[in-house]
């Protein structure tokens, strides 16, 4: 996985995780540029932020980011908590997986 991930998360190995299983998802879609993207970032051959600013992926990743913000925005308030708490809990499963996992 190319570098920009792990700077991405803030080097946060859950964050760093969950970005690696959100690249994978788009990856194992059947075609389109995000699955391009998404193999290139996971192969180290692309660097995630320079992906997002360019002509090829920028406009696809605008998309995506824009639907999320749309279905957030139509969220209330304590759906936006279940929403938060629910990745919370994701990223401390994912962390406490990593400990866990044999080398």
């Amino acid at each position: 996985m190319h570098d920009s991930v792990y700077e991405i998360a803030g080097n946060d190995p859950r964050k760093a995780k969950l970005l690696r299983a959100s690249l994978q998802k788009l990856a194992d879609q059947p075609d389109g540029l995000l699955k391009e993207m998404a193999e290139q970032v996971l192969r180290g051959e692309l660097d995630l932020r320079q992906a997002a600013m360019s002509d090829t992926y920028g406009q696809p990743l605008g998309v995506a980011f824009d639907q999320f913000t749309t279905y957030y925005d139509e969220l209330d308030q304590h759906e936006r908590d279940e929403l938060v708490a629910d990745t919370q809990q994701q990223l401390n499963e994912l962390l406490d997986d990593s400990r866990t996992a044999p080398s």
